[in-house]
């Protein structure tokens, strides 16, 4: 089997095909969001999914970590999307979406390896479950700012030395 083929055919091909396929499949759930199910604004988080599921194969085809983040990123944030649209709970829109971003960065940890991601997954995590407290009212501004403002300044430092290590 040669490197660049899927079953005889290939891998460029699959992803025309397939692109194709979920742009067709994109329209049609276009037409249902508008016209049956009523919520115009679900065209945003359809959009996301399609686009997603397109760089998740091409992260598949490929071996890209860069689309599998992406691609995770995006139909995660299609399915939060919906979710807190479909369930009248759009309060927690930003805790969905934080979700998101923690499976995406913990989905590319897992395949690559890459400890960065981990990173990104906890400091989400952390910040996320702070923002909720304060939401909540169990916390107050002050503390709220106590706790995040020295987490994202030691972030930003170890992303630097990530960054400067490599080099």
């Amino acid at each position: 089997m040669a490197k660049g083929r899927i079953f005889g055919i290939k891998k460029s091909t699959v992803l025309r095909t397939a692109t194709l396929l979920f742009f067709l499949m994109f329209l049609a759930y276009i037409f249902i969001s508008v016209f049956w199910i009523k919520i115009p604004s679900l065209w945003f988080f359809g959009f996301c999914i399609f686009v997603g599921g397109i760089e998740l194969i091409k992260s598949a085809l490929f071996k890209y970590d860069s689309c599998l983040y992406l691609g995770t990123l995006l139909f995660g944030i299609g399915i939060a999307g919906h979710v807190f649209l479909l369930t009248n709970t759009a309060i927690y829109a930003p805790y969905y979406l934080s979700l998101a971003i923690m499976l995406a960065s913990v989905t590319t940890y897992v395949f690559s390896g890459q400890k960065f991601h981990l990173i990104i997954a906890f400091s989400t995590l952390y910040v996320a479950l702070f923002c909720l407290l304060y939401t909540k009212n169990l916390i107050n501004l002050s503390i709220l700012i106590a706790f995040l403002v020295p987490f994202l300044l030691l972030l930003l430092l170890e992303i630097l030395v990530i960054c400067f290590r490599k080099k």
